[in-house]
């Protein structure tokens, strides 16, 4: 049965994921793919560490919990620059489409495949359900120039799902700062030389300037948050059911959209929203019904 707390946990990181849209607008073009990535890594690297030195929530890995870390670790540091670019050359609507279509299914897939959770057939109904209300929620369209972008949209989806489905693996014997900690790294390890080969710069401190760094802060900020929200929420929560629960980003990305940008919201985007909550409660009213017919 899922677990009100681990639903309360995933509503709040699907609110502050729900935000990057707000603070990726802000930055605009000030900063590069790679170089958004690794400037963000190193703050909340930099954070935790110091956070460390107060609370001393850092302890020696198990020989059998390295290879978790390493997996989680490098999904984290590479989606960050996919992720960027594909909303960068496609469409925004193709773009949550594909990330959060892929998302969800690696859900299911690490779900049954690495935590050997069982996908029954409201678990299967949901996902379909989940896609069709994202369907409508946004528009979907590709030319032949676009299908890089939309591979690497769907490679970040598929990269984030690793990062939060997989932290079941360590969630309970490791701090959740912990466990971010390695994604944070690999985003400077890996984003940082790639910035630098491609000549990559960064916006100056300047007043004119403010902004987009403002906004890069607000999104680690929100990135440290969500992150944490979600490794707690993932403990008391089935894989499927937690990427399921975790589309209402997309609700809270919907909202955020209409009231700071004034964007429109259509009929289809109602519908679609319907859809993907019914889609994530189905599987727990599902079992509840069951539960209460062999009482």
């Amino acid at each position: 049965m899922t677990s009100a707390k681990g639903v309360g946990y995933i509503l709040i990181s699907a609110l502050f994921y729900g935000s990057y849209g707000i603070w990726s607008r802000l930055m605009g073009a000030s900063f590069g793919e790679f170089s958004q990535a690794w400037t963000r890594g190193l703050v909340l690297l930099i954070f935790i560490l110091i956070a460390n030195l107060r609370f001393h929530f850092l302890k020696p890995i198990k020989r059998a919990d390295l290879f978790w870390f390493l997996v989680i670790a490098v999904a984290g540091g590479i989606n960050q620059a996919p992720y960027y670019f594909g909303f960068q050359h496609l469409q925004i609507g193709t773009a949550t489409l594909l990330f959060y279509a892929s998302l969800v299914v690696g859900g299911y897939l690490l779900g049954k495949f690495a935590l050997a959770e069982k996908i029954n057939g409201a678990k299967a109904l949901s996902l379909v359900l989940a896609i069709i209300g994202m369907s409508l929620v946004y528009r979907f369209s590709l030319t032949a120039s676009q299908i890089l972008p939309a591979v690497l949209t769907c490679l970040a989806g598929l990269l984030g799902s690793a990062t939060v489905v997989l932290t079941k693996k360590l969630s309970g014997n490791y701090h959740e700062f912990q466990i971010m900690l390695g994604y944070f790294l690999f985003q400077v390890l890996i984003n940082g030389p790639l910035s630098l080969v491609l000549g990559e710069s960064l916006p100056a401190f300047t007043q004119l300037q403010l902004v987009p760094w403002v906004a890069q802060l607000a999104y680690a900020a929100s990135m440290l948050i969500a992150n944490f929200a979600v490794i707690e929420g993932f403990k008391y929560l089935e894989g499927s059911i937690g990427s399921l629960i975790g589309l209402a980003e997309i609700l809270f990305g919907i909202f955020f959209g209409w009231l700071f940008f004034k964007e429109i919201l259509s009929g289809t985007t109602f519908i679609g929203g319907m859809l993907i909550i019914f889609a994530a409660a189905y599987p727990s009213l599902k079992e509840r019904a069951r539960r209460e017919v062999s009482v």
